[in-house]
């Protein structure tokens, strides 16, 4: 499988599925069509080193990606129809003249980040890194101040300062 990945030619690839039928059945331009078709290749190459090395693999360390939002031509013609305008080739060329391709991403970049912190639950994360040793009570010393859980934990400071 591994093998199949690495032989993945963007340029055989475009050339055995490009024609003017299938761009307009999926909204893309050659230059658009092309593209995906190099990131296609890159992600192949990533998927494949990690079957070909697995103990070597990126996996868990920051590399990996979690989630990939492709924006295409029929994006476009679904916004014109949702919001009743013809889905025509004046309306297209205007579209394609108001969003750029590269703003569009980082704003859709920047929209992600408010999305992800509305999906985190503060109250699933824990503070301390796996291999440290969290402090139970046996350590804790409510009367002493200096102790860094009187500190943090007002119940404790007020009992110690008591």
């Amino acid at each position: 499988m591994a093998d199949g990945l690495l032989d993945f030619d963007p340029d055989e690839e475009f050339d055995e599925c490009w024609s003017r039928e299938f761009a307009a059945r999926n909204g893309f331009t050659p230059s658009g069509f092309l593209s995906g078709l190099q990131e296609d290749k890159a992600y192949f190459g990533l998927r494949s080193e990690a079957l070909l090395h697995p103990g070597q693999s990126n996996a868990g360390q920051g590399n990996e990606t979690i989630a990939e939002i492709r924006w295409t031509e029929e994006d476009l013609r679904h916004w014109l129809k949702d919001h009743d305008w013809p889905d025509n080739n004046e309306n297209m060329d205007a579209m394609r003249d108001m969003i750029s391709a590269r703003e569009l991403r980082d704003r859709s970049i920047e929209e992600g980040w408010e999305i992800i912190d509305a999906m985190v639950d503060d109250g699933r994360l824990a503070r301390k890194d796996e291999g440290e040793k969290a402090e139970t009570s046996e350590t804790h010393d409510p009367a002493n101040p200096a102790d860094p859980l009187s500190i943090a934990d007002p119940s404790a400071s007020a009992a110690a300062t008591r």
